[in-house]
């Protein structure tokens, strides 16, 4: 791999109103052993089944169409791409983004003179959240996505000419629920024109999947999703939260998800940050060079991505790009503080960005410091600090009986919500749990005080860094007909999702028995809050 070295005079920041972009925010992020897999595919291209080779002009030139592989009726669009993870690994998120351009149903262009006019032939009509979904093994269903980014509003000419959106759909339970996760997915009917528009029609879908397995080193990863329009200025994503290893050789990589990148068009790159040298090193490898990383292809490190149909080596508009940081760059993060920046630019070819995923081995000091202090569930998502001190463990004894769940019920002390009746579904339970020692250490503690809440032990389902992604949460326990409510810390501004509390720690664990039978709230907890 080739290093470049950028001075730092030439980063630009850039700052575009709310119809052109989306800032780019952190979706999750998961302290894990384990790693990360990306595949994907585009859904229009040169021609509808066949693969497409690396030599089709600029995309603007080409008529694009519908890639269709199913022989489905049902389906105006389709491919497919295959996914192979370890077998002994156990599956913590999966995340499927599709993306497009959609100014028309169907577009055309004229010659005048030595331009072409490129013209819209009737307004888009179809549903950009709404396409078909198939896991292996099974049968198409349709998928709802929530709406990342679309351009219909959008200010600047790219994106006025070209309407780009993107969609995002955490599809991790339905992955769980089949039978197998390795095979073959298939993405239906991603709405995109047809036919010619201003810098080319283009479209595709990425699974982007993360997954725990004991044998694998110690990781911090982390996503990220928005939608930049990339042009002659720069953007740039921070990602921060971790300290990586110091005891063994660091191994770093990224994963980017773009459209409209240009296989012809040159001048666009991706760059790392030195905060010590206070300059920007870009990427390449054996397939993305240094001045054409966006060139329109899926690439995992050095090599195609080709287990998909079609395999097309060009597709024609769409990115996703893994790639391992060189050795040269990860001693620099295993010595630099905590953080990393990557910076998005072009001189020629524009694209946007709407994806990146960071992960790298992670310190084992540091992330010992994370669990304990900060209380942080490894496996959850957006589950970040609650309180500098060890959580008690509270414990009861019950007959000896066998044992449903061994986990101890884990008591915080901090504050208070209003009360709730909870609602979940129960199934019956064949055993009883246990939990260990008593509640009198509990119980004597001096809780924290606060005001407009009720004392008491409360079941904390979540813990979020921010209020959108707690609202997330809280419309999917209206999903299940489970009632919360979500309070500020008052002391880390951490958005806390309760959904009950009472003053008998006896009852709280009762409820949290059965309300760990949910495979979302398996990992709930008790906050002891104002309690005497």
């Amino acid at each position: 791999m080739r290093l470049f070295l950028i001075p730092i005079s030439l980063l630009f920041t850039i700052v575009l109103s709310a119809q052109n972009s989306k800032e780019f925010t952190r979706v999750n992020e998961f302290y894990i052993h384990g790693n990360t897999q990306v595949i994907g595919n585009n859904n229009v291209s040169k021609h509808q089944n066949k693969a497409t080779g690396d030599k089709s002009g600029v995309n603007d030139g080409t008529k694009m169409k519908y890639v269709d592989i199913d022989e489905n009726s049902s389906t105006f669009n389709s491919s497919s791409a295959n996914l192979t993870i370890p077998e002994d690994t156990t599956l913590k998120y999966a995340a499927l983004y599709w993306t497009a351009t959609y100014p028309t149903e169907k577009g055309t262009k004229v010659a005048k003179g030595r331009r072409y006019v490129y013209k819209a032939n009737g307004e888009p009509t179809k549903d950009i959240q709404e396409i078909q979904f198939k896991v292996p093994g099974g049968n198409y269903m349709p998928l709802r996505g929530e709406l990342v980014y679309d351009g219909k509003q959008g200010t600047v000419k790219g994106i006025t000419s070209s309407r780009p959106y993107t969609c995002y759909k955490d599809i991790t339970d339905i992955i769980k629920n089949n039978q197998t996760i390795n095979g073959t997915y298939t993405v239906a009917n991603i709405p995109v024109t047809q036919g010619y528009i201003s810098g080319g029609s283009a479209a595709g879908w990425m699974l982007y999947v993360i997954y725990e397995r004991e044998q694998d080193p110690l990781q911090y990863i982390t996503t990220y999703q928005g939608f930049n329009h990339i042009d002659k200025k720069g953007v740039d994503i921070d990602f921060g939260n971790f300290k990586a290893s110091e005891k063994a050789e660091t191994q770093t990589a990224i994963t980017i998800s773009a459209l409209e990148g240009d296989l012809t068009l040159k001048k666009d790159q991706i760059a790392i940050y030195y905060p010590k040298e206070k300059k920007f090193v870009t990427l390449d490898n054996d397939v993305r060079a240094s001045n054409n990383f966006f060139n329109s292809s899926i690439t995992i490190d050095n090599f195609y991505f080709t287990d998909r149909t079609p395999n097309s080596k060009n597709t024609l508009g769409f990115d996703i790009a893994k790639i391992t940081i060189p050795n040269a760059i990860n001693e620099s993060i295993a010595t630099s503080a905590s953080g990393f920046k990557l910076q998005f630019k072009t001189r020629e070819d524009r694209y946007y960005v709407y994806f990146a995923a960071f992960q790298t081995t992670l310190n084992e000091t540091f992330y010992q410091d994370v669990t304990t202090t900060a209380d942080l569930d490894a496996n959850s998502k957006e589950q970040e600090v609650a309180e500098e001190t060890v959580p008690e463990t509270v414990t009861e004894t019950t007959p000896k009986e066998a044992v449903e769940d061994t986990r101890p019920v884990i008591v915080k002390e901090d504050l208070v919500i209003q009360e709730k009746q909870i609602e979940v579904k129960t199934t019956p339970k064949k055993e009883t749990e246990i939990i260990d020692n008593t509640t009198a250490t509990i119980s004597d503690k001096k809780p924290t005080k606060t005001t407009d809440v009720l004392k008491g032990y409360h079941i904390i389902s979540n813990v979020f860094s921010s209020e959108e992604n707690a609202e997330k949460w809280v419309k999917k326990l209206e999903a299940k007909n489970i009632k919360s409510m979500t309070f500020k810390g008052p002391k880390n501004n951490l958005y806390y999702v309760s959904i009950g509390n009472n003053e008998s720690l006896t009852v709280v664990r009762e409820e949290l028995k059965q309300i760990r039978q949910d495979e979302d709230l398996k990992d709930a907890w008790v906050f002891k809050i104002n309690s005497k």
